[in-house]
């Protein structure tokens, strides 16, 4: 494979991401071929030594922000007339499908949004109750300094009990937040790949078909 049957095939694999951001993976990749070539490869050894169009194609589709990711994905659907009982079908099961579907992207949306909000509240009482606790013995400090003597010990010492408190409850609280960021992260990469495979094999139909009609 040559360069340019290279960069081609890159380019259709990308089909459907903003230009600029094709455009720049292919200067990426010009520019890896220019060194390797300098560093004595032929045309052909710099692109086997770079990977397959399919390998690099699915790196940058990962890297990619699952929004853009999702714009892009019709385009690469393979066109298809839909069937006359096809539409019956869907007219007539949207009172059906239509409610469902809503209300469990209704129902996951809110669980999602209201662990984050669990998790931000106690985040944000922690910090607050480490806070306080130290206003408070710095103020059971100037009280002892000014002669209240037993109160202020004993403020002092609750002030310092709340302070043990928040550090001790911010350890877990910040392993939920860390494992909630990784739950998210896994979650977008898995959506990611499946978007992924489907443009590997609506690509994979075209090339069938564009093989058959040639």
């Amino acid at each position: 494979m040559n360069r340019n049957e290279f960069m081609n095939e890159i380019r259709s694999r990308l089909t459907g991401l903003p230009e600029a951001d094709i455009q720049k993976t292919l200067d990426f990749y010009n520019e890896a071929l220019d060194d390797r070539m300098e560093d004595g490869l032929s045309e052909d050894q710099a692109v086997e030594a770079l990977g397959t169009p399919a390998e690099i194609a699915d790196k940058v589709l990962m890297e990619t922000p699952l929004p853009t990711l999702v714009k892009a994905q019709p385009a690469t659907e393979p066109r298809r007339k839909i069937k006359a009982w096809e539409i019956v079908l869907i007219v007539l099961g949207a009172p059906v499908w239509l409610p469902i579907t809503i209300a469990l992207f209704a129902v996951g949306l809110s669980l999602a949004l209201a662990l984050i909000a669990v998790v931000l509240s106690l985040i944000f009482a922690v910090l607050a109750t480490a806070v306080c606790g130290v206003a408070a013995a710095f103020g059971s400090l100037v009280g002892i300094i000014m002669g209240e003597g037993t109160r202020g010990l004993l403020e002092f010492a609750a002030s310092l009990l709340a302070v043990g408190i928040a550090v001790l409850l911010f350890i877990p609280i910040k392993a939920g937040a860390l494992w909630l960021v990784e739950m998210m992260g896994r979650m977008a990469t898995k959506i990611k790949m499946r978007f992924i495979a489907r443009r590997n094999r609506n690509s994979q139909m075209t090339d069938n078909e564009e093989m058959k009609n040639a």
